[in-house]
């Protein structure tokens, strides 16, 4: 994910390395944020330390130019002086408020519930990227910090699997718009039909990068959140089979 303020940028994970000579970062991640005339990042968060969420990040580190680089494994990070990822932190850039929820993942069982998890708020709308987080931190979230998982956007936890998004925690965070991050017929089949179907039973409109493409978001002072543009219907083509559900 890439979070534009006024004046500042933050890039949210980086994707997946698949060989040598291939990864997100410098295929995707990196082009991307070159093709909008980004040239350097204020911070960077590394979720946690899975490749399909760290993988890219060699990439985006040398060759963009990152302030501050935040981790929950900042051990797998080495050379790049990174922060721990830690409960609290907090910084505004252009009256938009971040917020770091984390707890040490040394306290579950799957490294998975501690990735970092970030709020951003604004006047105009709020977001939530939880990160790979499973329903043991779902549960200590909702305890702990109901009050700062209200979003209007929120990133699916872990990619729409069954280890996550538990009704509690869906009608806590009470999204407007639900995003699954997935890859188009991934081996691990999601996002899950019983976890889809929860979102829909709590009336969230759901969006796939596997179906959707790139989904840009605006989140406009006199409008709200605005749905801008997912990347496969802005460049639809005659051939390409529209999806209505």
């Amino acid at each position: 994910a890439v979070v534009q303020t006024r004046d500042h940028v933050l890039v949210y994970d980086a994707g997946a390395r698949f060989s040598e000579d291939f990864d997100a970062g410098s295929a995707v991640v990196v082009p991307y944020l070159r093709s909008i005339g980004i040239q350097s990042v204020d911070t960077f968060i590394v979720s946690h330390g899975d490749n399909d969420h760290i993988g890219g990040a060699d990439a985006v580190l040398n060759e963009m130019s990152v302030a501050r680089l935040i981790s929950s494994v900042p051990n797998k990070l080495d050379g790049y002086h990174a922060e721990l990822c830690s409960d609290g932190a907090r910084w505004n850039w252009d009256s938009v408020d971040f917020d770091v929820i984390h707890r040490d993942g040394k306290d579950f069982v799957s490294d998975n519930n501690g990735s970092c998890v970030l709020h951003i708020s604004t006047s105009s709308g709020s977001i939530l990227l939880p990160g790979d987080i499973e329903k043991a931190s779902e549960r200590w979230l909702v305890k702990n910090y109901p009050e700062k998982l209200p979003s209007d956007v929120m990133v699916v936890p872990h990619h729409g699997s069954n280890t996550s998004s538990t009704r509690e925690f869906i009608a806590t965070v009470n999204p407007e718009y639900a995003l699954f991050p997935v890859g188009y017929r991934n081996r691990y089949g999601f996002p899950r039909e019983p976890v889809v179907d929860r979102y829909r039973a709590a009336g969230v409109r759901l969006l796939e990068s596997s179906r959707d493409g790139a989904i840009t978001f605006r989140l406009d002072s006199s409008n709200g959140v605005i749905l801008t543009d997912t990347y496969r219907e802005s460049t639809r083509r005659y051939w390409h089979t529209r999806y209505d559900g």
